[in-house]
């Protein structure tokens, strides 16, 4: 599909307007090299590549995929350092592959996207920058992911503490927590990385948790690991996905974890503190081989009353008790259900993106809106799943380079999902995700929005999505 001179692009027109460079965005420009497409841009707010490898370099920051899953298909020949890597080396690989594949030159750092709009005369994306900048390109990928909104709550008197306060996904360099009194916010999936760390070296640390997570071991994976190792630890993950359909196999391995957690934590009060309230697989659960033994250290304490203040030395939980602590890190997480954060979208004749999104993002296959031609999102709507990310963000790459073939073929300028088509896909996957774990009663969980509707997950395994993304389907679209 060799539809452009093999010079590199300049500024101004573009075949792809791509805007972000983490994962899924170099993924797919790897793929658009690959199959002789030089003319895409990849445009990135910060001022290096790595999407949230860059940002959460927080201390014990590091994959709780096994490398071996976690790794690009045309790249997995990579010497990682261990079965699980660190923050560092994740970023590390990301640069190899922008360096192996030529993606340095179609990438324009320090650009804040806030506006993508579809000229109906022109056919045309225009895309802007918050720095006055402006692209042209037939298609438009956001790739922005979703874990890139970080959530600090507003909590009385943070104004007036008078120690270090800041999210994990905005560590402060140069920040040294040795014999600080430390008070983490939040028990999710970077609490269990910060805390181990902090335990290390604080004085003490004061873990304030709202709900006690599912905390499983993480197995025992050597670096190195053959090709073979890929494919049964993908079908380990495609268990758990297809578990979540299955109430009585979900019942099993919660009354399995609840036997692991009275050998982890002998304490009835301190283990009654840690019992999760919620159905397994409601919620991520999280991995750490650590993080039960770490909780019953002298110097770490778990409390469960609910914040009252930020007091300008420490804190108070509305029971009156009052913890000292130098430094407070907010593991509180993301916003995922907020999809293409700071962007204003508006496709054929004006339409907005958030107005059709009112009741919550949704998309064909996760990649596609009725209204928005041309537009492809990577890592959209409902299209995590347990297992590796990278997975699902090839199929969907795969998936667009699919589309472009077909506009090339056909000879139309734009493509565009059928209404039809999106709303029976959408409302069937919400259907089916009312008959899993996802859904369970009384479940509250970063999958969902506001009103409760999960927009983030999938509900299916990793090889379904494979085979609903394999192909185009012509009849799904109106080629104009």
């Amino acid at each position: 599909m060799n539809t452009s001179s093999n010079s590199l692009p300049a500024d101004g027109a573009h075949r792809v307007v791509i805007v972000g460079a983490g994962f899924a965005g170099i993924g797919l420009g790897v793929l658009l090299k690959q199959a002789g497409v030089n003319d895409f841009v990849i445009l990135e707010r910060a001022d290096d590549i790595g999407g949230v490898w860059r940002d959460n370099h927080y201390p014990g920051s590091a994959c709780d995929i096994p490398a071996v899953l976690y790794s690009y298909s045309f790249e997995v020949e990579y010497p990682w350092s261990s079965g699980y890597p660190k923050q560092r080396e994740l970023l590390d690989y990301i640069r190899h592959v922008v360096a192996k594949y030529g993606i340095g030159p179609h990438l324009r750092f320090g650009q804040q996207v806030t506006e993508a709009v579809f000229d109906d005369n022109r056919q045309r994306w225009v895309v802007s920058s918050q720095q006055g900048q402006a692209w042209e390109g037939e298609c438009f990928v956001p790739a922005v992911g979703i874990f890139n909104d970080p959530v600090i709550p507003r909590l009385a008197g943070q104004a007036d503490f008078r120690g270090e306060a800041f999210h994990s996904a905005q560590w402060r360099d140069g920040t040294d927590a040795t014999g600080m009194r430390v008070a983490v916010i939040g028990t999710g999936a970077s609490a269990v990385q910060i805390v181990p760390e902090m335990a290390r070296i604080a004085a003490q640390v004061s873990l304030y948790q709202r709900t006690p997570p599912f905390v499983v071991p993480k197995s025992v994976i050597a670096p190195g690991q053959p090709l073979s190792e890929r494919e049964r630890i993908f079908s380990e993950f495609e268990a758990v996905a297809g578990r979540r359909k299955d109430f009585a196999a979900t019942q099993a391995a919660q009354d399995a974890f609840m036997q692991y957690l009275a050998q982890q934590v002998p304490d009835p009060a301190l283990r009654a503190k840690l019992t999760p309230g919620f159905t397994l697989g409601c919620k991520r659960s999280l991995f750490s081989n650590e993080w039960y033994r770490v909780l019953q250290q002298p110097n770490v304490e778990v409390i469960t009353e609910e914040i009252e203040t930020l007091t300008k030395t420490g804190i108070c939980t509305r029971n009156g008790r009052v913890t000292e602590v130098d430094l407070v890190v907010y593991a509180t997480g993301f916003n995922p259900s907020n999809y293409l954060p700071g962007i204003t979208v508006r496709g054929r004749a004006g339409a907005l993106l958030a107005e059709a999104w009112r009741d919550g993002p949704e998309a064909y296959l996760g990649i596609t809106v009725h209204g928005f031609p041309n537009m492809f999102i990577l890592f959209g709507p409902n299209t995590n799943v347990p297992g590796s990310v990278l997975f699902m963000l090839e199929c969907q790459a795969q998936y667009v380079m699919d589309a472009l073939r077909r506009l090339v073929s056909s000879g139309a300028r734009t493509m565009e999902v059928r209404y039809d088509t999106m709303r029976r896909f959408c409302d069937g996957l919400q259907q089916d995700l009312r008959a899993t774990t996802q859904s369970a009663t009384h479940c509250t969980s970063y999958y969902m929005n506001a009103a409760g509707k999960v927009v983030t997950n999938f509900p299916g395994t990793q090889t379904q999505y494979r085979q609903m993304t394999r192909a185009v389907a012509p009849d799904d679209y109106l080629l104009r």
